[in-house]
């Protein structure tokens, strides 16, 4: 049984009907889907270990309510609605199959009822998202072909400072940075310039990022790594920030390289107070300052040709050095030109008309591949890699 929720049902920014959209670029595609797959949609179900409200047939209208929502949890039902509703019309046998606690049900079912192809979701196990690359590594066991990126790359993305690291060796511009595990430190003579950001260095989806991670002396600074090093119990990671234009890249393909539109977050509207970051609020909390003030423009203004090269050829070098496939995002911040790597992004959010589109899907859009021609593809991409006939 499959367990929907729609927290999104009241947010008042539509998206485009598909209608709407130009007509399909297909330039680089290689996939047309006529013959009928065993599919299995695979996902982390919050439903099975949130510790938040669930709101589904509550009858709640959640603009009433007075506190933020965190909807971090739950975007992957979207996601699972979205791509089972692009795939019915092609009448493929596609199954549901959540993951939550017991992994042995998850082995059970594949070894009694082995699909043609897995798409991917599970982003996490029991909420915690280091157990995203072993999900993916048991399909690899079971040697059933699945989508996005293979368990190396996904537990690679999540290690930001060795991303950082292989970034620097082959020259990708990135942020001056260093990696603590104590806040008994001091900047004298080091040379890094405040101000400074302060992440965790093995998470994901902005987790511990808040308005207080930019801080712009060694006291905040301290504070911060202490945060992080207890809340967090990882290293800190510090960066030089870049004051710079958000961007991101969405990048689909494994052979060929197809990169979308490129994307750009508007911080206008944030209090100038505001460090102009995307936050955990920016991200999932519904009713905050910052969520309804960190908006995608798609396609991004006002880059010149020479930017917009040096953006996509950077978005390619980093999807292939990090061993990227399928999709994936890249997030930047371009400063004087310069487009300096903040991360790579595999298996991202790919929900639609949920009622808005997310980054990804929105830029697939703009390069004309409407919702269902887009999941095609991924699944095209996927079988052509495992060397599916």
């Amino acid at each position: 049984m499959i367990v929907t929720l729609n927290l999104f049902q009241d947010l008042k920014t539509k998206s485009k009907k598909e209608s709407e959209i130009a007509p399909p670029d297909k330039s680089g595609s290689q996939f047309e889907m006529s013959k009928k797959l065993n599919i299995s949609i695979i996902f982390n179900d919050p439903v099975q270990y949130a510790q938040g409200p669930i709101y589904e047939g509550t009858g709640v209208d959640i603009d009433q309510l007075d506190e933020a929502i965190d909807m971090s949890e739950y975007g992957v039902l979207d996601e699972v609605k979205s791509v089972e509703r692009a795939l019915a019309p092609l009448e493929h046998n596609t199954k549901i199959i959540p993951v939550a606690l017991d992994i042995n049900k998850l082995i059970n079912e594949l070894n009694e009822n082995k699909p043609d192809i897995i798409f991917n979701l599970c982003e996490s196990v029991d909420g915690d998202p280091t157990q995203e690359m072993n999900i993916a590594g048991l399909f690899e066991l079971l040697k059933i072909p699945y989508t996005g990126s293979r368990a190396f790359s996904l537990g690679l993305a999540l290690n930001k400072p060795l991303v950082k690291s292989l970034l620097n060796q082959n020259k990708i511009p990135t942020a001056r940075h260093f990696v603590t595990n104590t806040s008994k430190i001091h900047m004298n003579g080091d040379g890094y310039r405040f101000p400074m950001i302060v992440k965790p260095s093995r998470e994901d989806a902005s987790i511990g990022i808040t308005n207080e991670s930019v801080v712009t002396n060694e006291k905040a600074l301290i504070q911060r790594i202490e945060y992080v090093l207890e809340e967090h119990k990882q290293p800190a990671l510090v960066e030089e920030y870049i004051e710079g234009r958000e961007i991101n890249v969405s990048v689909v393909g494994n052979d060929e390289l197809i990169t979308f539109p490129i994307s750009e977050i508007d911080f206008t509207g944030l209090p100038e107070d505001y460090p102009k970051i995307i936050s955990y609020n920016s991200k999932w909390m519904y009713k905050t300052v910052e969520f309804e003030n960190t908006k995608a423009v798609c396609p991004a203004q006002n880059l010149t040709d020479k930017e917009v090269k040096v953006i996509q050829d950077t978005a390619k070098k980093v999807y292939r050095l990090l061993g990227a496939a399928d999709y994936a995002r890249v997030d930047m911040r371009l400063k004087d030109g310069v487009a300096y790597v903040l991360e790579l992004n595999p298996n991202p959010d790919i929900a639609s008309d949920v009622p808005e589109d997310t980054g990804f899907t929105r830029s697939a859009k703009a390069h004309g591949w409407e919702y269902s021609y887009l999941i095609q593809q991924i699944i095209g991409f996927a079988l052509k890699r495992w060397g599916v006939k």
